[in-house]
């Protein structure tokens, strides 16, 4: 019974503690993709911010052929926005890293990924609270911010994707 308290939920979520992942190629479900990007994390977790992350429903406002009080609103196609990564910029060495620099130098083709963002509890001794699983992503853009000799500030690098698809598991 002690343990089955531990395991409820009872504060809303935090919003500092989560992980990205490039997840493995596999045609395995959500959940299994996840525990396989999970035990394979690595240098590709450590961001700072994460933004974008949402699908928007598109509709249409079609007014009633004889009556001027009524308006029907019908769904159109769903709009997923850009989702921007920020980090301390990473080395050469990142997955993450070498794939976005692979969209730069123009010289291959990009693979789509999936990724995967696990919003982790303030306790770390339970699982993640919500994982989204983000499929055929790309990279659009990378950037750092601005270089300037009068400031000691970390360079933060941005990596902007976009994606085709969507999965959410939650507990």
């Amino acid at each position: 019974m002690a343990m089955a308290k531990l395991l409820l939920r009872k504060d809303p979520p935090v919003s500092y503690n989560f992980m990205v992942a490039l997840a493995p190629s596999t045609p395995l479900g959500p959940s299994v993709t996840g525990a396989l990007a999970l035990a394979s994390l690595g240098v590709d977790a450590a961001f700072t911010q994460i933004s974008g992350l949402g699908v928007q429903l598109n509709y249409n406002t079609v007014r009633s052929g004889g009556s001027n009080n009524e308006v029907f609103h019908l769904p159109g196609g769903v709009n997923r926005g850009a989702l921007t990564l920020k980090r301390g910029l990473a080395s050469f060495t990142s997955p993450l890293m070498r794939w976005c620099l692979g969209m730069a130098s123009g010289s291959k083709t990009i693979e789509p990924k999936t990724i995967v963002i696990m919003l982790m509890d303030k306790n770390p001794y339970l699982p993640p609270v919500m994982t989204w699983m983000l499929y055929n992503a790309i990279p659009v853009k990378w950037e750092i911010d601005e270089l300037d000799s009068k400031k000691s500030d970390i360079v933060i690098e941005s990596i902007e994707l976009v994606f085709s698809n969507m999965d959410v598991v939650g507990l």
